[in-house]
């Protein structure tokens, strides 16, 4: 688009819509698509806050019948986000779960 050129909101929508299903990174897609990251950080942040996905995320728990005797006995943690699939060790820290969580949200 040549410099100066205003984009209607709905030619925006459609890029931030573009960039969200490319699976790249802002910088990137703009780079690609000739935007000013600036620019394009500045017309999106209204419609991040319009579109923000709950940070919750839904986890089972579910209860063994007999307690394993050593931690080694215990399960893997295994999480399926989208695309994303990840096995951790059983003795895997809360804390540093919810980190990962959370920074994959972000």
């Amino acid at each position: 688009m040549p410099k100066g050129k205003k984009r209607t909101p709905e030619q925006w929508l459609a890029l931030f819509e573009e960039h969200q299903s490319s699976g790249l990174s802002a910088a990137e897609f703009c780079r690609r698509n000739d935007i000013h990251p600036k620019t394009f950080s500045a017309h999106k942040a209204p419609w991040n806050k319009e579109n923000k996905a709950s940070t919750f995320v839904k986890v089972e728990a579910q209860t063994p019948r007999q307690r394993p005797s050593t931690e080694s006995a215990l399960s893997p943690i295994q999480l399926s986000i989208g695309q994303l699939q990840l096995t951790l060790p059983a003795n895997t820290e809360p804390h540093w779960l919810g980190l990962l969580l959370k920074g994959y949200q972000s």
